[in-house]
């Protein structure tokens, strides 16, 4: 009976971890269980990756798999690098590209020789200082492209002031959009031209012009400024019989763009600090409103 306790007593909790690793190993060498552990651990690597190089060979050689939380551990040479993109080539451009900058003779542009795109490169916009103040504005970035810095504000105070647009700006710079003359409304292009020219720039006001015209004078290489009833507002206009006069059309929100590029479908335009594409026909009717008036790059 003494014997048959001593017996029971050996059995330890000891013994049960041994029989358990013993069996476990058994499982291991089998191939019928699968363990993962956190790469990261040097020494399981050690331990259970027959890959790894150590001071003999590796103890045991199992599967690892991943679980949710840990992926498999995957040996990556210390001097290799990520292989870089491939490059997606782009397709060769089709458009005309635009001239480069020069000074064109006072000739027009030929008419008969249209490129079907072109768009022109280092015209760039400038914020208004005021509401009213877009002619002012587009003329100083204008003048910029032909390498002639003018100030803005010193450009605005020797703006001629008049009761007729075709004469001088009307009304109060700073005034609400949308009016009509003699209300605080705006300039047209001649006296814009004019003190352009003061600055040494070449600029002409025109009237009347289609829209082949302005294509072939942006071909040329040359942007365009154009005088038109600006986005979104709905087309209002009216002759206008100043003190002096002199009657001219005019329009609410009368504005100005500079004509940069077009293609087939649209223009592209430099409206303060955006550029933008306008459908030819938006373009059409709302610089037709103003009676097609522009200021070009010409001598006169």
């Amino acid at each position: 009976m003494a014997n048959d306790n001593k017996q029971k007593r050996s059995f330890s909790p000891l013994t049960a971890v041994g029989i358990l690793f013993a069996m476990t190993l058994c499982l291991l060498g089998s191939a019928m269980v699968y363990v993962a552990f956190p790469a990261s651990v040097p020494l399981l690597r050690l331990l259970f990756n027959p890959s790894e190089k150590s001071m003999g060979n590796s103890l045991l050689s199992f599967r690892v798999e991943a679980t949710p939380f840990q992926p498999v551990y995957t040996q990556i040479p210390e001097d290799s690098e990520p292989p870089l993109p491939t490059p997606t080539p782009l397709p060769a451009p089709t458009q005309t590209p635009a001239p480069e900058k020069n000074n064109p003779s006072p000739a027009d542009p030929d008419l008969t020789n249209i490129p079907a795109s072109t768009y022109l490169s280092g015209v760039y916009g400038s914020p208004q200082l005021y509401t009213l103040d877009c002619e002012a504005q587009a003329a100083v970035d204008f003048a910029r492209f032909f390498d002639v810095n003018i100030d803005e504000l010193e450009f605005i105070d020797r703006m001629p002031k008049s009761d007729d647009p075709e004469e001088g700006f009307v009304g109060d710079i700073n005034g609400p959009m949308g009016q009509l003359p003699p209300s605080d409304y705006g300039v047209h292009a001649k006296p814009v031209a004019e003190l352009l020219r003061d600055y040494g720039i070449q600029a002409k006001a025109v009237r009347g012009w289609d829209m082949d015209q302005i294509r072939a004078e942006i071909a040329s290489g040359n942007p365009v400024i154009v005088w038109i009833v600006n986005l979104p507002f709905d087309i209002d206009t009216e002759e206008y019989t100043a003190p002096n006069g002199n009657t001219s059309k005019v329009a609410r929100f009368e504005h100005t763009w500079i004509v940069t590029g077009y293609n087939m479908n649209t223009f592209t335009v430099i409206d303060s600090v955006w550029t933008y594409n306008v459908k030819v026909s938006n373009f059409k009717e709302r610089w037709e409103a103003l009676g097609n008036q522009a200021i070009v790059y010409r001598g006169e």
